[in-house]
């Protein structure tokens, strides 16, 4: 049974407000993530975190989400928006989750390229 996605009533971010999905995001693992979201909440979806008040180190230091992973991959609300995605706030904030409207290869690659090169966790990295 489907339930609904947990929504919160956020101003949408900023074009320049910068946004970060833990680990490499490659094809298969966005299919994974995508369909696991579609199967409960009935919508292609993966998460993502908006950095909001505060850098993105410790954005991935303080995220139970993002903190154990040794990639991330950066973006931001303007270039995920401008490659036709939207962004729901959901669940707790700053999560966000990014709507894929199929799991096509040509969405798949537009998501690709909606982010930067895979960067090392710099919340990691701190971790003493």
């Amino acid at each position: 049974m489907i339930k609904p996605l947990p929504l919160r009533a956020d101003v949408p971010p900023d074009d320049a407000t910068v946004v970060l999905r833990a680990g490499l995001m490659a094809d298969e693992s966005v299919r994974r993530a995508a369909t696991r979201t579609f199967e409960i909440y009935g919508v292609y979806g993966l998460s993502i975190e908006a950095v909001i008040g505060r850098s993105v180190t410790e954005a991935c230091q303080t995220s139970e989400r993002i903190a154990n992973y040794r990639q991330v991959r950066l973006s931001t609300c303007g270039r995920l928006r401008g490659e036709g995605f939207a962004l729901l706030a959901s669940f707790e904030h700053p999560h966000f989750t990014l709507v894929l409207a199929d799991l096509s290869e040509l969405t798949i690659a537009r998501l690709q390229v909606s982010f930067d090169a895979e960067i090392p966790n710099p919340g990691r990295a701190s971790r003493g």
